[in-house]
């Protein structure tokens, strides 16, 4: 019956998405319209006019549509977990606290989709493409961490400790809350650099998600895999209004969501270290740039250790078109779920 729970949370996951997506389509070119009306006030006058002025660009494929993912996941995370606890009402008053877990990802989740729909607001409002200002952002997505370590914490069910292959278990007494705080908001980070690129995010994601549900049956964690069922279905449904030419694009909204499940839910089942390889495409995108970043502070801007970062843009500059650095990320992210499986099984 848990696996009947994890088909319709996947199923709904999809079509809600996909009925979300088509009705935000026109809202959001909406908000694009509003956004472009002063730029067509200020038109020019005659005198001001080229002979080869250049041509209109073609209206962008809008943003923030993140929140189809959200709402769509949140709806499917709801109806399946209802269906699993009707087929095992134990699930309820598991020692395991199964119901705590599960809503406690969710929530953090949440939390930052929050954070990145804050900053698609803000760029809408003050029609700057920086968005937020970096501490606010930073603090933000700090505070979302906090709530979801100081709820796992109160409950007991936050991990103690990391397990290291060929070393074994680490307890890191007080340390370890600071650690997965550095770790949810610098995976936010890195999935904020991605933006934009949205293919590559939903199709990293998708395969993370189908990975974390196999790594959380190996673990005993196999209700909870409601959680990543429904965003894997949400994810296949947001590809279609996603495929070129674009109709709906995550924005930081999405971008931050994927990147809160992806550390929240490893979190929230004891498994922190779980999140290091399964976003293994993240973090080679935020590692390019923070490495970019010291090398070149280092030398006081006299020289770069990569032509361009993030990954993305290095391998455009190698000549690799869009669909074959999708394919690359692709391979990088089911490397890095194989990587996470065998974690596991060591474990």
């Amino acid at each position: 019956m848990i696996r009947f729970a994890l088909i319709a949370a996947s199923t709904l996951g999809f079509f809600l998405t996909a009925a979300l997506g088509n009705l935000m389509v026109p809202l959001l070119r909406a908000f694009q319209g509003r956004w472009d009306e002063p730029k067509a006030r200020q038109a020019p006058s005659p005198k001001q006019e080229a002979p080869d002025a250049e041509p209109e660009r073609p209206p962008q494929a809008p943003t923030m549509g993140g929140l189809c993912l959200m709402v769509g996941v949140l709806a499917a995370v709801g109806v399946g977990w209802t269906a699993a606890c009707v087929a095992q009402p134990e699930l309820l008053g598991a020692e395991s606290l199964f119901s705590v877990r599960l809503l406690t990802a969710l929530l953090g989740a949440l939390l930052f989709g929050g954070v990145g729909l804050l900053e698609d607001l803000a760029r809408i409002r003050n029609r700057s493409v920086l968005g937020l200002r970096r501490y606010t952002r930073l603090g933000l997505e700090a505070a979302a961490g906090a709530v979801v370590l100081v709820l796992l914490g109160a409950k007991g069910c936050l991990a103690a400790g990391i397990t290291l292959p060929g070393v074994g278990y680490i307890d890191l007494g007080i340390a370890a809350p600071l650690l997965w705080e550095g770790l949810l908001v610098a995976l936010a980070e890195c999935a904020r650099i991605a933006d934009g690129m949205d293919g590559i995010v939903c199709g990293t994601s998708f395969a993370a998600m189908l990975g974390l549900m196999g790594v959380m049956t190996l673990l005993g964690w196999f209700p909870l895999g409601v959680l990543p069922a429904a965003l894997a279905g949400s994810l296949m449904a947001f590809l279609l209004w996603n495929f070129p030419p674009a109709k709906l694009r995550l924005g930081s909204v999405g971008s931050l969501f994927l990147a809160g499940m992806l550390g929240c839910v490893p979190l929230c089942i004891g498994w922190p270290d779980l999140t290091l390889p399964l976003a293994l495409p993240f973090w080679l995108e935020g590692g390019m740039v923070a490495l970019q970043i010291l090398v070149c502070k280092a030398s006081r801007g006299r020289r770069q250790l990569f032509r361009s970062a993030p990954l993305h843009r290095w391998l455009e500059l190698r000549g690799q078109s869009a669909e074959q650095i999708f394919y690359t990320f692709c391979v990088i992210a089911m490397l890095g779920v194989a990587l996470t499986v065998q974690l596991a099984k060591i474990s």
